[in-house]
């Protein structure tokens, strides 16, 4: 399988902990989208459910004429108590420890980091053993995109944090 990786671009709301905080792409981040899948074709695009995400990938489908299919699991890591918060209102010390150890330095009321990994990975399984001859693109979130790549590189998932996926960032992988 070819694999793309697409961050979605920059949000409303600026740089924040949104999490599931379902807020749309700027004119900004569609057209750093726009840019970031210039001139490359698929032959299937897997996307969050959150519109940052779906919107593009829906919009880029039809563009294609090829199927667009919304993975619930692909909704980024709930954030608890920080979404909708930046790092400065966090504190960066938090924001950072968090980082080195989001394990033992999760935000209260976040997602449990391992299950956010089982339901990313379930979803990408399915994609994998469903595709594995085609061209495909994710439409997803930071946190998303890091367990996928965490998966297909062999890195400890509790050291995600500090992988920098930068806004509609399209990665490729031939698997």
């Amino acid at each position: 399988m070819n694999l793309d990786l697409l961050r979605h671009g920059e949000s409303v709301g600026g740089r924040i902990y949104r999490g599931s905080q379902d807020d749309p792409l700027t004119e900004k981040g569609w057209g750093q989208m726009l840019e970031s899948t210039k001139d490359k074709k698929w032959d299937f695009i897997a996307s969050s459910p959150l519109s940052r995400c779906h919107s593009f990938a829906k919009y880029l489908a039809e563009m294609q004429n090829i199927p667009c299919q919304i993975f619930n699991d692909f909704e980024e890591l709930g954030f608890g108590a920080w979404q909708g918060k930046s790092a400065k209102d966090i504190g960066l010390e938090v924001v950072n420890n968090f980082k080195q150890d989001p394990v033992n330095n999760q935000p209260v009321n976040a997602e449990n980091l391992y299950n956010f990994q089982t339901r990313v990975l379930n979803s990408f399984n399915n994609i994998k053993n469903n595709h594995s001859n085609k061209s495909v693109l994710i439409v997803a979130h930071a946190g998303v995109i890091r367990v996928i790549k965490s998966h297909l590189l062999n890195l400890d998932i509790e050291k995600i944090f500090t992988m920098n996926i930068v806004s509609a960032s399209c990665e490729y992988f031939d698997i």
